[in-house]
């Protein structure tokens, strides 16, 4: 019997064919898609749903996949009024010693009902971020992290790995005092929570290394990184996980093959700027995937070479980096940013058109996280993660060009309805199964605990610039 009917809408598959249907349906059954093509056809094999849901007036199209972001972030949003340097020292104290498990399920409840809302069915999310913020000293952190994103029902891959050397780190545990945390330490709460959360539900993990750069270390340290790298990626591969790592640029990327040995088909590096031939070699030699955050700092700092990657045949995928200092997990923005980023450097508007940005966030970014033949597209045999988007705004008219119109015109404001593999997990923008109210009141509570703890309460007054020209 078929579980969900959706119907009526112009349906956007990301199919091998790139079909977009004007008048389609989805039929799902088991979680799967059981059928997709014109609606007459569709609904005359599959005429008595358990449940509809109506697309007249909407885009039908894959659940939309954001490939990098940073747990934590949405309650450290703006902090610093634009002064890089303080804010990420404000996430280290504030992830090291200002942050218990739920101030970890809190801002993951709100950071998952953000994605909810935006359309975004996947989200891949550092435990912390930057050098030496990721908070693996216990498991209760990751866990409690991942039992609020499952309450939100999303598909979620949490990526864990050690903090840079030296060691060890000072942490406050979960009981409150203060512990020194070494590197084996860290890697058996990476083991840990791999043993406990991977494969559960709709939730996956990922390993994670610091990224390198030859100013950086001498010969000993390298030892210990090249030591430290192995056993992380031998951690990941007992469990057929995939391999990330944030912040590659100027040369980093061919030394973390040359030197370290990390890459593969089944890493997937974020930033990616100002490279130099020998890394756009080596990310085509392995196979590794690139995923490009136009909005980020990075992408302001540096130039991520879009273009030119993916004419070598690099699989780029892009992502919000969010969702802090400055910005959202609203991947239609992050679409619009990156088309109009790679047009930019090139003077030529033509590079980028919206049909690739629409695939850099759902069928390429599948493949990063070596989830291809699962999500990514409308296609029968796969996971059901689908979303609609209102078509029918005057901000959406006239009622042409559909794929266009999503990419170029629409907001995650717009998405209406989402499905995570046949669950409906939002209908017309109600959201049943959660109290959004609710969540945003205990993340604002949690944040302010936050502030008073760390000592950073003067980090979050605001300074908007006004008048000037450069904060």
């Amino acid at each position: 019997m078929t579980d969900l009917l959706v119907s009526g809408g112009v349906v956007i598959t990301l199919d091998e064919g790139r079909r977009v249907i004007p008048d389609g349906a989805v039929a799902i059954t088991g979680g799967r898609i059981a059928a997709v093509g014109p609606r007459a056809a569709v609904e005359a094999a599959h005429p008595a749903p358990a449940k509809r849901l109506d697309a007249r007036g909407k885009a039908v199209l894959p659940g939309l996949i954001d490939a990098h972001a940073h747990a934590g972030h949405a309650l450290v949003k703006t902090m610093g009024s634009g002064d890089s340097a303080a804010w990420s020292e404000a996430c280290r104290i504030i992830y090291t010693t200002a942050s218990p498990p739920e101030f970890w399920a809190a801002e993951a409840r709100l950071a998952a009902l953000e994605r909810l809302m935006f359309g975004v069915t996947t989200g891949v999310s550092l435990l912390g971020g930057g050098d030496s913020v990721h908070r693996v000293d216990d498991p209760v952190f990751g866990e409690a992290r991942a039992r609020a994103v499952a309450e939100v029902g999303i598909r979620d891959m949490m990526a864990v790995g050690p903090t840079r050397p030296p060691f060890p780190r000072p942490y406050r545990g979960a009981a409150g005092g203060m512990v020194e945390v070494s590197f084996e330490r860290q890697l058996e709460t990476m083991g840990l929570l791999f043993e406990r959360l991977h494969g559960r539900g709709r939730q996956l993990l990922c390993t994670l290394m610091p990224v390198y750069r030859e100013s950086r270390h001498d010969a000993l340290k390298a030892a210990e990184i090249g030591a430290q790298g192995r056993a992380v990626r031998d951690l990941g591969a007992r469990f057929g996980a995939r391999f990330h790592q944030d912040g590659h640029r100027s040369g980093s990327i061919a030394m973390a093959d040359d030197m370290f040995g990390l890459l593969g088909p089944d890493a997937f590096l974020s930033h990616c700027t100002e490279l130099t031939d020998e890394d756009i070699a080596t990310l085509v030699r392995t196979g590794a995937s690139v995923v490009h955050n136009p909005t980020a700092i990075a992408a302001v700092r540096g130039f991520c070479p879009v273009i030119r990657l993916l004419e070598a045949g690099v699989n780029v995928c892009v992502a919000s980096d969010g969702a802090a200092p400055d910005r959202s997990t609203d991947m239609f923005r992050h679409m619009v940013q990156a088309m109009r980023y790679a047009q930019r450097a090139a003077r030529d508007e033509r590079l980028l058109p919206p049909g690739k940005a629409l695939e850099m966030v759902t069928r390429d970014a599948a493949e990063a996280l070596g989830l291809q033949d699962e999500i990514g597209s409308l296609e029968v045999g796969k996971r059901a993660d689908l979303i609609t988007v209102d078509m029918t705004a005057p901000h959406m008219a006239p009622a042409n060009m559909p794929v266009w119109r999503v990419v170029c015109f629409a907001s995650g404001a717009d998405v209406r309805d989402v499905v995570v593999e046949g669950d409906v997990l939002m209908r017309d923008r109600a959201i049943p199964h959660l109290d959004a109210a609710g969540i945003v009141a205990e993340a604002e509570a949690r944040a302010a605990e936050m502030l008073h703890a760390s000592g950073l309460a003067h980090l979050a007054v605001e300074d908007p610039g006004w008048g000037r020209v450069r904060l």
